[in-house]
């Protein structure tokens, strides 16, 4: 008895589980016959069924390729009352243009796709209303395009499932547009202080990307400055993918080193870009014209250059492109998107979650090249230093030479920095360093120059600058108030005469005397050095070791 009981209640489980996806049930018939009929086909052979199981399922066909149209017949296994709000969703290649549409109870009528007329309650599809509901027994038919190689999807919702789907769609390509444009931003930055093509390239590429994401979203005629390209429609969305393409191939030409180092790899990316350059220019000049076979023109050329792509970018790899790792590492799994999202147009694949990944892909994609880009930029800045530093370093001592410590300071007084912040300038003159290369030589003097570096440079801060003026004289600028760079210069006479230098054996007395200047509002490079050569007269006139300050300003007279 318990068990019959038991076997009653899973069997009643199952059906109430097995329920609502009957009442959903979705079945799609495509018929064997002429298109161009008016009125849906009395009788007609069926050319292939496709069925919905589940709410969230779609029915899926795929036509064959045809100039003229295709009629599809709709029927479904429970009748959905008006009060349900539910509609029919069709999906499919913007090819298919307006759709003929024969509701199960109700007048026929002409449906615009979304964005070009259509409901506005997708970014994408066409919106099959259910203004009556499905009667039982009733049967729905639709008239669509053939012209198109991307499969037709139907599938039941309601708005307000809809409208939460496009809110969620919102937010992320919004995302995705902000975070792209930022990352362009940064690149052409890059590229403009450099005048560096690879940085300006993949920043305009960015650009692009950013700009065809915001207009498959449908959300760009409703962005200030983005309204004009809206209006320009599929015209506008396919052009701006060709050149991005265009731009991305310079980029890889360049990225990858090919030129250097693959030349036969450079010239082949340039062919591809002269040939969607081509491309690019028949849609600009044929408009509508030539839209009925620009996309499929496109689609199969980019997925025959993601092979030659990828492959260069092994070669480079292997042949020791510094970043090629990281191009394979952002470009592979974008790359491999892209070719599903082109398949699925194509009708070779089922994929239509893949136009959706698109922009994450692309997010990522960029991350990780502007991360590879922002490591070239920093290696590039710093063997520029680098190179500049040995031009602009003393080759005895290895300070700072007289002609880059000037530009420094003249830099300083553009900026500002010497009115705003309290510097001292010491001047620091080596006593007796001719009669030191006269009874030595010439080695031992340069020596203890070094030597007597070596030991100012032990008590600066690693922030304050030295430089070497002249033959005998060193000058170091710290920030500090007046009293701190007077006691920094006693130091420094201290540390260099208390003990006699080691050089070859021999214990030599080295003195240095010092003036010392302090910055104020106003001055100008030529006045500070000027009142520091005084305070250095004044040491010198005192004796060796000794150090000459600038005189103390007064202090401006009170207002009576």
């Amino acid at each position: 008895m318990w068990r019959k009981g038991w076997a009653a209640l899973l069997v009643l489980c199952a059906w109430l589980c097995a329920a609502p996806a009957l009442a959903q049930a979705l079945r799609v018939e495509l018929l064997l016959s002429g298109g161009e009929a008016a009125s849906p086909p009395v009788s007609a052979s069926v050319l292939a069924v496709a069925r919905a199981e589940a709410p969230a399922d779609a029915a899926v066909l795929h036509p064959p390729y045809r100039e003229g149209a295709y009629w599809l017949r709709l029927t479904t296994e429970r009748p959905v009352q008006p009060a349900e709000g539910r509609v029919l969703v069709l999906d499919g290649a913007h090819a298919m243009g307006p759709v003929i549409y024969y509701p199960p109870a109700g007048a026929v009528r002409v449906v615009h796709e979304s964005g070009q007329g259509g409901s506005g309650l997708l970014r994408r599809g066409w919106v099959l209303a259910l203004p009556n509901g499905w009667p039982p027994g009733a049967v729905a038919y639709l008239r669509v395009g053939g012209a198109a190689t991307e499969g037709v999807r139907l599938r039941f919702s309601d708005v307000s499932s809809l409208a939460r789907e496009q809110r969620a769609q919102t937010r992320f390509f919004t995302a995705a547009f902000t975070g792209l444009m930022l990352m362009a931003l940064g690149m052409l930055v890059i590229g403009v202080n450099f005048r560096e093509r690879l940085y300006l390239s993949y920043g305009s590429y960015l650009v692009c990307l950013a700009l065809y994401i915001m207009l498959l979203s449908g959300d760009a005629g409703e962005m200030r400055g983005l309204a004009w390209l809206n209006r320009a429609g599929r015209i506008g969305q396919w052009g701006l993918a060709t050149l991005a393409v265009i731009i991305q191939l310079e980029f890889t030409r360049l990225f990858l080193e090919l030129p250097q180092r693959l030349r036969h790899g450079a010239r082949a990316l340039r062919g591809l870009q002269w040939l969607h350059i081509a491309l690019l220019a028949t849609l600009l000049v044929g408009g509508r014209h030539v839209m009925g076979w620009y996309y499929l023109v496109g689609n199969t050329l980019l997925v025959l250059s993601v092979p030659l792509v990828l492959a260069l970018a092994v070669w480079a790899w292997a042949k020791g492109a510094t970043y090629a790792g990281y191009y394979l590492l952002g470009w592979g799994p974008l790359l491999a998107m892209v070719v599903l999202v082109a398949a699925h147009l194509l009708g070779v694949v089922n994929a239509p979650w893949a136009e959706q990944l698109l922009p994450v892909m692309a997010v990522l994609e960029s991350g990780v090249l502007v991360m590879a880009l922002s490591q070239h930029a920093a290696n590039r800045h710093r063997l520029a230093v680098l190179a500049r530093e040995t031009v602009e370093r003393d080759p005895l001592t290895g300070a700072m030479n007289a002609k880059a410590f000037h530009q420094l300071l003249e830099s300083w007084q553009h900026l500002g920095v010497l009115g705003s912040k309290r510097y001292g300038l010491l001047l620091i003159d080596h006593d007796d360093l001719r009669q030191l290369n006269g009874r030595y030589g010439r080695a031992v003097g340069d020596a203890v120059l070094q030597q007597v570096l070596a030991r100012i440079r032990g008590v600066l801060r690693p922030d304050d600058v030295v430089a070497r003026l002249e033959a005998d004289s060193f000058v170091v600028v710290t920030e500090c108030d007046r009293k701190d760079c007077e006691q920094l210069a006693y130091r420094l006479s201290d540390v260099v005469g208390k003990r006699p230098l080691r050089i070859d054996g021999q214990a030599i007395t080295a003195t240095v005397s010092i003036g010392v200047a302090m910055s104020h509002p106003g001055d100008s490079v030529a006045m500070l050095l000027a009142r520091a050569e005084r305070a250095l007269l004044s040491a010198r006139i005192a004796g060796h070791g000794a150090v000459g300050h600038e005189p103390v300003r007064a202090p401006a007279p009170a207002m009576e």
